[in-house]
């Protein structure tokens, strides 16, 4: 019996390790940065290690930590020279700052559909996209995945474009050899508490291998200020931010990164142990790795596939069959939510386009006329969206000390309700279709 009707449910509570996973170490790494934090001072030396950890780590020589992904992204589009009214070509599937990191230059975000099979950029659809006023790509590493680097970087050098990475969910996965964080002309990551690499609160890892991008983010970073040397002019060049990081937020992170080799290895033996346990369930779709690449799973995504279940689309809506899936499986002990019920041009922001005020970027008399967002030119997207749950974060997280009889657990959860309870979960989705009691979009 489905634990959701009154059945025990198959994963207790505690048998899931939360993440970020803490250890001694990083408690003495916060504390030491605390010890050493005073009389304040700027830069701390914990920001400086983390910078200079990272750069080990990427290969990438030049690296400024901020106070989030959001704010690395937003340095990234400044120091790869995008100004009022340029485009910028962002994949339709992703979190809203992979987009809006452009309107905070003042520039246009352009987006782009996405792959069934990776969630990433489809790099066929990109061309199609470009015009005269097209300045940069934002690629993401959706999930943990990077995205289809070598057919990018073609494509941006053929049209003069810079190519920024946003490896926000991606530290420790590669491609072809080459770390995440490190595959495009700059790069931002986020240091955000649920992240594979986890400043437990919040920040941001910009990189580049430009001393004058560098010297660019650095201005947004402090202020429009030039740094000169360890010490501050207090006089702004540019209009800047305080990116700054925390102090302690900082020591966590590179303590972390002292371990994320590690970490990584065991998520992708999770990820592939939760994949050959679920090979022969009905009715979802797990995530593909292509071959050179390798999947660190912030997420683990699922397309539910109710067809395979001889369901169609007029008896149980797919997206009913979704939410009963979800009900199900939350009830079971497992942690499955929606991520990005629709596209980026979907959302409020660009259904509207109010920007930050009286319609900029659109109406300030840079942009090119006639931009407008429609979802239905991005369909795989919004099947996507429209199709997946995922695991990971906090509530079923793949990262360690979860191992691989945590995955086992995991797959025991969708063999029961996929398998061994199939009727009650199709049941419970036709009652939510009869009763429109399930979330359309």
């Amino acid at each position: 019996m489905l634990a959701l009707t009154g059945g025990r449910a198959v994963i207790p509570e505690g048998a899931v390790a939360p993440w970020p996973w803490i250890r001694d170490e990083d408690r003495t790494a916060v504390l030491g940065a605390l010890d050493r934090a005073t009389p304040w001072h700027w830069p701390m030396a914990a920001v400086e290690e983390l910078e200079a950890a990272w750069a080990d780590f990427t290969g990438m020589p030049y690296v400024l930590a901020a106070n989030s992904g959001t704010a690395a992204l937003h340095m990234a589009v400044s120091a790869a020279g995008v100004e009022p009214g340029d485009e910028v070509l962002v994949p339709a599937d992703t979190f809203l700052a992979s987009a809006s990191c452009v309107l905070q230059a003042n520039a246009v975000p352009v987006f782009v559909d996405t792959d069934i099979e990776t969630f990433n950029l489809d790099p066929a659809r990109i061309e199609e996209r470009i015009t005269d006023r097209t300045r940069a790509i934002v690629a993401v590493d959706l999930n943990g995945l990077p995205a289809p680097y070598d057919p990018l970087r073609r494509i941006a050098d053929r049209h003069g474009l810079a190519l920024i990475e946003d490896a926000a969910q991606a530290h420790g996965a590669t491609y072809h050899g080459r770390p995440a964080g490190a595959l495009g002309t700059l790069s931002a990551a986020s240091l955000n508490g649920s992240k594979c690499l986890s400043a437990l609160g919040e920040g941001g890892l910009f990189a580049t291998r430009d001393p004058e991008e560098h010297r660019l983010a650095r201005r947004v970073l402090m202020f429009g200020e030039e740094l000169p040397g360890q010490g501050r002019d207090y006089n702004a060049r540019i209009m800047g931010w305080n990116y700054r990081i925390d102090v302690l937020a900082a020591a966590f992170a590179r303590s972390q990164l002292g371990r994320l080799p590690e970490m990584s290895r065991v998520r992708r033996a999770n990820g592939a142990a939760l994949t050959a346990a679920l090979a022969g369930v009905p009715g979802i779709r797990p995530p593909v790795v292509p071959d050179g690449l390798t999947h660190v799973y912030f997420f683990y995504p699922l397309l539910v596939a109710p067809e395979e279940l001889g369901l169609a689309e007029a008896d149980v809506p797919v997206a009913a069959f979704r939410d009963a899936v979800e009900r199900a499986v939350n009830a079971e002990g497992l942690g499955i939510m929606r991520w990005q019920p629709r596209p980026v041009p979907a959302q409020t922001l660009f259904q509207e386009m109010r920007g930050y005020g009286r319609g900029c970027p659109w109406t300030c008399g840079h942009a090119r006329p006639g931009h407008r967002y429609r979802a239905e030119e991005y369909p795989v997207a919004e099947e996507i969206c429209r199709r997946r749950l995922v695991l990971g974060q906090s509530f079923s997280s793949l990262g360690p000390p979860n191992d691989e009889g945590t995955m086992r657990l995991f797959a025991e959860v969708f063999h029961k309700v996929l398998v061994e309870e199939r009727d009650a979960v199709v049941a419970l989705a036709r009652g939510l279709a009869r009763d429109g009691a399930y979330d359309a979009v």
